[in-house]
C-alpha cells in the first residue's frame, strides 16, 4: 500500500481569501526561489505543468500550507527563516506558526464510497466552459461535470502514485452553488457541490484549476456507503 507524506502548516493571523496569491507570492520571495516546488516555474517564464505539492490555502480564515511527497522536505526552505512577516496589500502580517501536522496517508481507491464536499472548483477551461454553456439540462451538466471532476481526480492519483485496487468511481450528489470568481485577471466559473467517491481524499488537498491558491479544495463529509445516484438533491 502506498504511504504518501502530508504536511499542514496553520498560521495564527486572520487573512482573506483573495489575498492567498499575494501571500503566495511573498512566500516564494522568502525563500529565495531555492525550490520550484513553492512556484512551479523554471527561469522567470517557463511554467512547469504538474499537479502542485505545495498548496496555499484559507483553514478557518487564517493562512495555511498543504505540502505533499517531497514538498514536505523542501518546506524547510520557509521554516528556517526567523521570521514570517509579509506586506499584503498594504497591510504588514507578523505570522507565527499556530499549528504543525505531519502524517502519512493511504490514497487509493476502496469498494465503498465516501462523501466530499468541493469548494470554489474550477472545473472548465474556456473550450470546455463554451460546451458546458449549451447543456440545457441539470443531467447533462451534472454527466460533464462529472467526467471533469474524474479527469481531475485521476491527476491527482497519478501525482500521488495512489493505488487502484477498484475503478475509479465518482458521483457528483448536489451542485451547491455556482460563481465567478477572478483569477489571474480571469473571471472563472467555479462550483461547490458535493460528491461521492471511493477514492480516499485527504482533507483541504484541491482539485481543478488554481489548486496552489486556494481553488478546489475538498473536505470529507463523513462516512461513505455503496448508495443509489441522486443528482438534485441531498441525503
Amino acid at each position: 500500500m502506498s504511504r504518501t507524506r502530508f504536511l499542514q502548516i496553520v498560521f495564527d493571523k486572520p487573512m482573506q481569501s483573495y489575498d492567498v496569491p499575494k501571500l503566495r507570492a511573498a512566500i516564494i520571495e522568502k525563500t529565495q526561489r531555492m525550490s520550484d516546488l513553492f512556484h512551479n516555474h523554471l527561469g522567470d517564464k517557463t511554467f512547469i505543468y504538474r499537479y502542485p505539492l505545495i498548496q496555499y490555502k484559507i483553514k478557518d480564515r487564517r493562512p495555511c500550507l498543504v505540502c505533499l511527497k517531497e514538498a514536505t522536505e523542501d518546506i524547510h526552505y520557509l521554516l528556517r527563516e526567523r521570521d514570517f512577516c509579509f506586506n499584503i496589500n498594504g497591510t504588514h502580517y507578523d505570522l507565527e506558526i499556530e499549528d504543525v501536522r505531519l502524517r502519512y496517508v493511504n490514497i487509493q481507491t476502496f469498494d465503498k464510497l465516501f462523501t466530499y464536499n468541493i469548494h470554489n472548483y474550477i472545473s472548465l477551461n474556456q473550450d470546455n466552459f463554451e460546451l458546458y454553456k449549451r447543456l440545457e439540462s441539470l443531467v447533462e451538466k451534472i454527466a460533464f461535470l462529472e467526467k471533469m471532476l474524474c479527469k481531475h481526480l485521476e491527476i491527482f492519483m497519478e501525482e500521488m502514485g495512489a493505488e487502484a485496487p477498484f475503478p475509479l468511481k465518482c458521483q457528483i450528489v448536489v451542485i451547491k452553488n455556482e460563481k465567478y470568481i477572478r483569477y489571474k485577471n480571469v473571471f472563472h466559473l467555479t462550483f461547490s457541490l458535493n460528491f461521492r467517491s471511493n477514492l480516499v481524499i485527504p482533507n483541504y488537498v484541491g482539485i481543478g484549476k488554481g489548486v496552489s491558491v486556494g481553488f478546489g479544495i475538498i473536505k470529507k463529509l463523513g462516512e461513505g456507503r455503496p448508495s443509489s445516484r441522486r443528482n438534485n438533491k441531498e441525503d
